[in-house]
C-alpha cells in the first residue's frame, strides 16, 4: 500500500500553503478534504494580506514574510494577487491622534505615512470628503480573491504531484494511519490536521482544553452600479478598525477612542463591527464584518447587522454607488490571547488552527511548520 511522507487534513489556505512548502521540499503529500471543494473560512473572508494589522515584533515580521511568500506562490501557482496597500481613514480628531501615535512606533513608519485631507482626495477621489481628517497610507498590504485562490492553488498543486482528494471525510486519525469514509486507509509518516472551524469535530477535548471559541461574522459583496463608479485599487478601512486590530493596542489614546466610538457607533460596537473594504479583480467589493463570539452560536443572520455595516462604510465610501449582490456568514475559531493554535495531538500528528488573521499569516506560519516537521 502506498505510503505518504505527510498527510494534510483540510484544503483551506492553511493546508494548501503547507502542502506548497512541503512539495517544494521534495515531500510526497496527500491532502484530504471532506467537501467537493474548500468552502469554509478560507473562501469566506476578504482575501486581505493585512500586514498593518499585526503588532510590532514576531507577528508583524511573520506577516511581512507571509506577504512575500504569497507573491512568490502567486507567480508559481498562477493565481491573481494585487500589491494594493491600504488606507485607514480618520473622520474624528481622536482617530487622527491614534494614527499619529501608531506612526510614532519605532518600526511602524517604514512604508507608511499620514496624508492630509487634500492629499487623500487627490490620490483617492472616491473617498467621501465630508468630515475627513486624513488617512494612514500603508504600502505593505496585498489582496487575493478568496473565492478563487484556494481552488486555483489546489489545481496547480495537483498538477505537480500533490494528491488532493476532495469528498474525502476523515473518520479516524492515528499515528501513521488515517481512516476515511468508505473504509479506505491512508498510510503516512506524519499528519497535519488543518480543519478550520471543524477542529471541534475531530478533537473536541483538545478544543475545549485549549480554551478555543467560535467567532461568527456577517459579510457582503457589492457591485458598482455603473461604469462611472471609480475603482479603488487599495484596501480601505476607517475609525472602527482602530479598535479591532492589535497593532493599535499600545497607542495611549486608544481607550479614549473606544469610549468615543461607544457613543458614535453604538450599534456597530455592540455587534463587534469594524469595516474593511477589499476590491477584487472583477471590480466587486467584499465588505464586512461583524463579530459574535462564544460556543454553539445561533445560525441566524441579522439584517440589522448588515445595515449597520453599510452605515459605517457610508462614512468613507458612499453606499448608494453599489448594489449588494451577495450576503454570507463566516465562522472561525479564536482564542482570547493566542494568534493561532499549533499543537502535537498524537504521535507524529499535529493540529493547526488559524484564527481571524489566517490569510495574513498563513504562508509565513506554514513555512515555519514545514521546516519544523521536516
Amino acid at each position: 500500500m502506498e505510503r505518504w511522507d505527510v498527510a494534510i487534513v483540510g484544503a483551506g489556505i492553511a493546508g494548501l500553503s503547507l502542502a506548497w512548502h512541503l512539495q517544494r521540499a521534495g515531500k510526497r503529500v496527500v491532502v484530504l478534504e471532506q467537501s467537493a471543494k474548500a468552502q469554509g473560512a478560507s473562501v469566506r473572508n476578504f482575501g486581505m494580506i493585512w500586514v498593518v494589522g499585526q503588532p510590532a515584533g514576531e507577528l508583524r515580521n511573520m506577516a511581512i514574510r507571509s506577504r512575500e511568500l504569497w507573491e512568490e506562490a502567486a507567480d508559481d501557482l498562477e493565481f491573481w494577487i494585487r500589491r494594493s496597500g491600504s488606507l485607514t481613514l480618520a473622520y474624528d480628531d481622536i482617530e487622527t491622534q491614534v494614527l499619529q501615535e501608531f506612526l510614532a512606533e519605532s518600526d511602524a513608519a517604514n512604508g507608511r505615512s499620514f496624508l492630509a485631507p487634500d492629499e487623500v482626495q487627490s490620490a483617492f477621489p472616491f473617498v467621501h470628503p465630508s468630515g475627513l481628517k486624513g488617512g494612514l497610507l500603508s504600502e505593505s498590504e496585498a489582496g487575493v480573491d478568496p473565492r478563487e485562490v484556494v481552488h486555483a492553488a489546489a489545481d496547480a498543486l495537483a498538477s505537480r504531484g500533490v494528491d488532493i482528494r476532495f469528498n474525502t471525510r476523515v473518520s479516524n486519525i492515528e499515528s501513521g494511519r488515517i481512516e476515511v469514509s468508505g473504509g479506505e486507509e491512508i498510510l503516512t509518516e506524519k499528519t497535519i490536521v488543518c480543519p478550520g472551524p471543524l477542529l471541534h469535530d475531530l478533537y473536541p477535548m483538545e478544543y475545549r482544553r485549549a480554551g478555543l471559541l467560535q467567532t461568527r461574522l456577517q459579510m457582503l459583496r457589492l457591485k458598482p452600479k455603473n461604469d462611472n463608479v471609480l475603482p479603488l485599487g487599495i484596501h480601505l478601512c476607517a475609525g472602527l478598525t482602530l479598535g479591532h486590530y492589535a497593532n493599535f493596542q499600545n497607542c495611549p489614546s486608544l481607550p479614549a477612542l473606544l469610549e468615543f466610538h461607544r457613543t458614535k457607533w453604538q450599534r456597530q460596537m455592540e455587534a463587534g463591527i469594524h469595516v474593511l473594504v477589499a476590491e477584487h479583480a472583477d471590480g466587486t467589493l467584499t465588505v464586512g464584518d461583524s463579530h459574535h463570539g462564544g460556543r454553539d452560536l445561533p445560525p441566524y443572520r441579522s439584517e440589522e447587522t448588515d445595515e449597520a455595516i453599510l452605515e459605517a462604510m457610508n462614512e468613507f465610501l458612499l453606499r448608494d454607488q453599489y448594489d449588494v449582490v451577495q450576503r454570507w456568514d463566516g465562522t472561525y475559531n479564536t482564542h482570547p490571547t493566542l494568534p493561532y493554535w499549533w499543537k502535537m495531538v498524537g504521535d507524529n500528528v499535529w493540529a493547526l488552527n488559524l484564527f481571524g488573521t489566517g490569510m495574513t499569516l498563513s504562508f509565513g506560519l506554514t513555512e515555519r511548520i514545514a521546516k519544523e516537521i521536516i
